[in-house]
């Protein structure tokens, strides 16, 4: 199970990073050539700032699951500070299971707010796509960031990590430095 689980994480990692290299390379053309039209010719495209709001947010929802993936999230120090580094993995064990239990109900409510927006029928004032397939990513990503924090919890218990947010190789090395 837990090798099914790897394989799949890592397909959704490859996904991601190509996602984000395609959506941050439109997001700027789109961009670019939209103040040049305006700037030089009196022109643009009406659709590029809409386009480029709906792509920096998939951006950002997928590049913090990809920072999940890569336990690179941003994470606040203070529990390296205040405990000492053989209490440290349960306490990044149970912030583990906090943090998935959270972002499964945020997810939940994502959700529900999707299926509300898509009921409605909503669309974007420009594009005229309906809203529903730009918040989908909000609650999809969440639920794959859940996911990710019960690896990153497998990995503290296997000792392969002692917190969350110390981001994979260099702390794999102090670990190994610090036996």
């Amino acid at each position: 199970m837990n090798r099914f689980f790897e394989t799949l994480d890592n397909f959704f990692a490859k996904i991601e990073k190509i996602f984000l290299v395609i959506g941050v390379s439109v997001m700027i053309l789109v961009v670019f050539f939209d103040i040049i039209l305006r700037e030089l010719f009196d022109g643009g495209f009406i659709w590029a700032k809409e386009l480029a709001a709906f792509l920096m947010i998939w951006v950002g929802f997928v590049g913090a699951s990809l920072a999940a993936k890569e336990n690179k999230h941003i994470v606040v120090g203070i529990p390296e500070k205040l405990f000492p580094k053989k209490v440290l993995p349960y306490v990044s064990l149970f912030a583990s299971v906090i943090i998935f239990t959270v972002t499964i109900l945020i997810a939940y409510l994502g959700f529900n707010y999707v299926l509300e927006t898509k009921e409605f029928g909503e669309t974007s004032l420009v594009l005229n796509i309906p809203l529903w397939i730009v918040q989908i990513i909000i609650p999809a990503s969440l639920v794959i960031i859940a996911f990710r924090f019960i690896g990153i919890g497998i990995q503290i218990f296997q000792g392969k990590i002692s917190s969350i947010g110390a981001g994979g190789k260099e702390e794999l090395t102090q670990i190994e430095e610090d036996k």
